[in-house]
């Protein structure tokens, strides 16, 4: 009984695998289109560059054919050789515009090339459904959207210390950003504008609301309320394909998460300067404490619901969110009480992408599905963005301090996520 082709345990793509007995053999131009579209999905949903290039060349070489690919955040550029010399080979170029996590067409996109692969599905049927995609209804509508929005601001204001009172108001300036975000994305241009207007928007309405009511943290209300804009995946991202290697599509996500960085911390500081001209006083931040186990306990749970949700989860996976998130915190609350920040941060990433890839392995699912939540509640965005606006207002060494420590967190997760590849190895490319 002849094996089943499969995606799950690939192979070095120095010698292509030749296809399966009895199966129809793809032209180069057939599978040159098929990759191109594939890897474009993949990349508009949210895989990292190094996936879809390994990716890329296996199903290539389960295919009989040789494959090269160039994914930048931007676009893709594949080149397949096709079987036997001297045919020429045949260049596929793919441009990004705009790319997000979904994680539901993520599955999809993955259920359709492993049926591909093992001869159960045509490469002109997997290609007809991949071009559906986009027009498949969002898995939860604009009402669940909304309160996923309101639920991650204030599970974030638990988590900087603050009080009930800091919790309503993130949530509140959440939905702000939120709005203004979908105001901005209808026009060309005013879609490059939301990092900046959002900051502004926050630390304006911050400002605004601290004087009704005094006793709020200003400094907690603005990261709550700004948790969506901080680049600390991208960040992060940028630095996991520098490790693979990847160092163009590494280089621009860095430079991503730069940019939006000064543009939070320009909005922030532009907001102060209209502050102090109105006179609107900014009172210095009040001493601050965790609130009791049971608010964190319901912060972590409204922030894996939200998670699931601005990541598109299909509605049966949620609990795969629930537990990444619960695995993060459970194990980033242990270690920064007894270690740096940095090495917590490493342990911390290190069981949740074993976690991850353990059940990824069990459920025959992509592996981030299980990691993703997880890995935002550790990401280091808020640091990034403290330790430049330091450096702004003039503080250097405590901008700078913040940035080094941004640094080594970022670090400690890129290493952890490395680890943790190898004490389990993931089953599946994605």
């Amino acid at each position: 009984m002849e094996t089943p082709r499969s995606l799950e345990t690939p192979r070095s793509l120095e010698t292509p695998l030749p296809p399966s007995e009895g199966t129809r053999r793809r032209t180069a131009e057939e599978l040159g289109d098929y990759l191109s579209d594939l890897g474009g999905l993949l990349a508009q949903y949210g895989c990292p560059a190094y996936r879809i290039e390994g990716l890329i060349g296996v199903v290539a070489e389960l295919e009989g054919h040789r494959a090269e690919s160039f994914s930048l955040p931007t676009a893709l550029f594949v080149t397949v050789v096709p079987r036997g010399a001297p045919l020429s080979p045949i260049h596929r170029m793919v441009r990004l515009r705009s790319w997000s996590i979904d994680l539901d067409r993520l599955l999809h996109v993955d259920r359709l090339f492993n049926e591909v692969a093992e001869d159960r599905r045509s490469i002109e049927d997997a290609r007809s459904e991949l071009r559906g995609l986009s027009l498949r209804p969002p898995v939860y509508g604009h009402l669940v959207s909304w309160i996923a929005v309101a639920a991650i601001s204030g599970a974030a204001a638990v988590f900087f210390r603050g009080g009930p009172l800091e919790i309503a108001l993130a949530a509140l300036l959440g939905l702000g950003v939120h709005a203004l975000g979908k105001i901005l994305g209808r026009h060309e241009q005013g879609r490059f504008l939301h990092d900046f207007a959002g900051a502004l928007l926050c630390s304006l309405g911050a400002a605004g609301l601290g004087m009704t009511f005094p006793s709020a943290s200003r400094e907690v209300v603005i990261l709550s309320g700004m948790i969506f804009l901080f680049p600390g995946m991208t960040f992060t991202t940028g630095l996991a394909e520098l490790a693979q290697k990847n160092l163009v599509a590494g280089s621009a996500r860095l430079m991503e998460a730069l940019v939006t960085f000064l543009a939070l911390v320009f909005g922030v500081a532009l907001s102060v300067g209209i502050a102090g001209a109105l006179g609107l006083p900014l009172a210095a931040p009040p001493p601050r404490e965790a609130l009791p186990w049971p608010y964190q306990v319901a912060a972590v749970i409204a922030i894996a619901g939200g998670f699931g949700v601005a990541f598109r989860t299909p509605r049966a996976l949620l609990w795969a969110a629930l537990v990444s998130c619960a695995v993060s915190y459970g194990a980033a609350a242990f270690g920064q009480r007894h270690l740096p920040a940095h090495i917590a941060a490493f342990l911390a990433a290190i069981l949740v992408c074993t976690v991850a890839n353990a059940l990824a392995r069990a459920t025959r699912r992509p592996a981030q599905l299980y990691h993703l939540p997880g890995m935002m509640l550790l990401v280091p965005g808020s640091l990034g963005f403290a330790g430049f606006e330091g450096l702004l207002h003039g503080s250097y060494l405590a901008g700078a301090e913040k940035l080094v420590q941004m640094l080594l967190v970022a670090g400690g997760l890129v290493m952890g996520v490395l680890v943790a590849n190898v004490l389990v190895r993931p089953k599946k490319l994605l």
